[in-house]
């Protein structure tokens, strides 16, 4: 007889809090073994959700604030859109952005082989890695204050839940690569049902968009633009002998800032 207790430990509020403990510092789960992180990927699209929604709910503390405090009105919006990044990268230990800096470090570098490999597995922060870097939290900065600007609170909850279903969709779609313990993780649990849940969010969450008043026209461009982006990345897996962690959360900051572009 399947021991009830046992069935809760590794029910969807489980999995979901134990998604929210690898992306982020606010839940802590200890015993986390290869199993319990595989079957936590089912959660990482509504743990996602709920950093968007601390992120914009601390955006818009801060936009009321500054407005109270007097700031000069062209500078409220870039004070939440700062908070909002500042949050983004507190919460989540900056974890993504490492891969964001391994991956332009490697890739600029233009090596091949084994050489790719060890540019991605150094430590060291190379020029392509701090480009990368400047220009994408410049990117987040500027897209959160110009959507804080406007009011479009519901686009900064839905976009880091849109980055991390994508991350999941890009593991689907290429092998890992050998010596990569996470990428190897991902890809193996990456199930047609689990692929078919992670299209069920990307679709919820363009929906809700449109409903809260995004053009439908802006809906098709965020389409028009995600696949080459997500097919550029796996090309480029497939070109160095498959993903590993750091292709992955690159993704996952790429197609979250794409999100916000698009859809401003």
């Amino acid at each position: 007889m399947p021991d009830p207790c046992r069935r809760q430990a590794h029910g969807p509020a489980a999995r979901y809090l134990d998604a929210l403990s690898f992306l982020s510092r606010l839940v802590v789960r200890p015993g986390q073994t290869e199993g319990r992180f595989q079957a936590c990927l089912s959660g990482f699209a509504p743990a996602g959700l709920t950093l968007g929604l601390l992120w914009a709910g601390l955006a818009f503390a801060a936009l009321r604030f500054a407005d109270v405090a007097q700031v000069p009105p062209a500078l409220c919006p870039l004070v939440a859109g700062w908070l909002w990044m500042l949050a983004l990268l507190w919460t989540t230990r900056a974890l993504h952005w490492d891969g964001v800096a391994d991956l332009a470090d490697a890739c600029g570098s233009g090596a091949a082989g084994e050489r790719f490999w060890q540019i991605m597995r150094d430590s060291r922060l190379g020029a392509f890695g701090a480009l990368a870097v400047c220009s994408g939290l410049a990117g987040a900065l500027l897209l959160a204050a110009a959507h804080a600007a406007q009011g479009n609170w519901l686009l900064l909850v839905l976009a880091p839940g849109w980055g991390r279903a994508c991350s999941l969709l890009l593991a689907a779609s290429a092998p890992p690569q050998g010596g990569g313990s996470l990428g190897r993780l991902v890809c193996s649990a990456m199930t047609p049902r689990l692929v078919r849940q992670q299209r069920a969010w990307l679709c919820g969450m363009l929906l809700l968009a449109w409903l809260a008043g995004t053009p439908l026209w802006q809906c098709l461009l965020l389409l028009a633009g995600h696949f080459p982006l997500q097919g550029r990345l796996r090309r480029t897996a497939l070109a160095h002998g498959g993903l590993s962690g750091d292709f992955l959360g690159a993704d996952i900051e790429l197609t979250q800032l794409w999100f916000l572009l698009a859809l401003l």
